[in-house]
């Protein structure tokens, strides 16, 4: 057991040096040896490329391991998923770069899998890494809010329970969740399946995700076992959404439409419509209070939603078949709790 790989752990390293070596040492402690560690570079520029040419990264993460290296930024969904599809693990580990590990994370991972064989997905307590852990809870899972982004929680941290999704810096899938919720090739347009949408780019793909994996029937269950602590925007050197720049402003709130338009059920499509409306000219006021000189930077976003309309609604008639939640319980836990009672 010790020798095969029960886990694929699998870190997207884009100009992210400061935290990489860090990233890797945590996972030489896991007490749970039955991992292997993917790395794949997205074009990286500061050095950690290099890095990574020359380091005995398996020596270093004291199990087999291997580089990737893509020759441009291609965004966290498609990275991460030429790692993923690289992986042997029954269990996929999309790790952020500037995540540290509990050094029991994995084995309390294995021990969640064996009592929740129908889990989709673990998620983890996540506490705030500084200088050095600390025991400030960032989030403890991810809700869904009416606007098709997600809201982090820290209600009943010490609680075992179903939640919208993990947080996205190191959640845990069941490889066989993940492979019946991928995308078809024939329906994105692209030569290989998709377990995060590429169109998105980053930000929202692990929300359309979660949709996909909630309606195909695979829980999602946070574990208070499960510890990490991230660096919270530490690759993105602590910038906040409204100040990053107007292509990634427009990015953000087309993926939102795209997941609330790919996924949802006739009833939450039309509950959540006049939020998700709402999402694009909210964005611009936000802008016009913080820096007006750029207040119609998200109005980009509907050209990007109108290009891919017909993408996505060949998506949505696909999923929408493969539904298989159609229980009252199960909506009203998706609409009530998480598009009522978050913002």
């Amino acid at each position: 057991m010790s020798h095969a790989a029960q886990f694929s752990v699998v870190v997207l390293n884009w100009n992210s040096g400061a935290f990489l070596q860090r990233c890797v040492a945590a996972l030489r402690a896991q007490t749970d040896r039955a991992f292997e560690l993917i790395c794949v570079d997205n074009g990286s520029t500061d050095g950690s490329a290099e890095w990574l040419r020359t380091a005995d990264l398996a020596a270093l993460a004291g199990a087999p391991a291997r580089v990737m290296r893509l020759p441009r930024n291609c965004g966290f969904a498609a990275g991460m998923n030429a790692g993923l599809r690289a992986a042997t693990g029954a269990w996929l580990v999309p790790l952020n770069v500037d995540v540290v590990l509990a050094p029991d994370f994995l084995a309390e991972a294995r021990a969640f899998f064996a009592r929740h064989p129908q889990a989709g997905a673990a998620g983890a307590t996540v506490c705030k890494y500084t200088d050095q852990p600390t025991n400030v809870i960032l989030a403890s899972g991810m809700w869904l809010t009416r606007h098709f982004s997600v809201a982090t929680s820290t209600r009943a941290a010490g609680v075992e329970a179903p939640v919208f999704g993990p947080n996205g810096c190191c959640p845990v899938f069941a490889r066989a969740a993940l492979v019946a919720t991928q995308l078809e090739p024939a329906r994105t347009g692209a030569a290989l399946p998709q377990y995060f949408d590429e169109v998105y780019f980053a930000y929202g793909e692990d929300v359309d995700l979660y949709m996909r994996l909630a309606l195909a029937g695979y829980p999602c269950i946070y574990s208070p076992r499960l510890r990490a602590w991230h660096a919270h925007s530490g690759t993105q050197a602590g910038v906040r959404l409204f100040e990053k720049d107007n292509a990634t402003l427009a990015r953000v709130a087309a993926n939102q439409v795209f997941t609330w338009l790919k996924n949802s059920p006739p009833r939450l499509l039309l509950a959540c419509a006049p939020w998700v409306a709402a999402t694009i000219p909210g964005m611009c006021l936000r802008l016009l209070r913080r820096q007006p000189w750029r207040a119609l930077a998200p109005l980009r976003a509907y050209g990007r939603i109108l290009r891919l309309l017909p993408r996505t609604l060949r998506l949505r008639r696909r999923l929408q078949h493969q539904r298989v939640c159609t229980s009252a319980p199960f909506f009203a836990m998706l609409i009530h709790n998480q598009c009522r009672q978050n913002p």
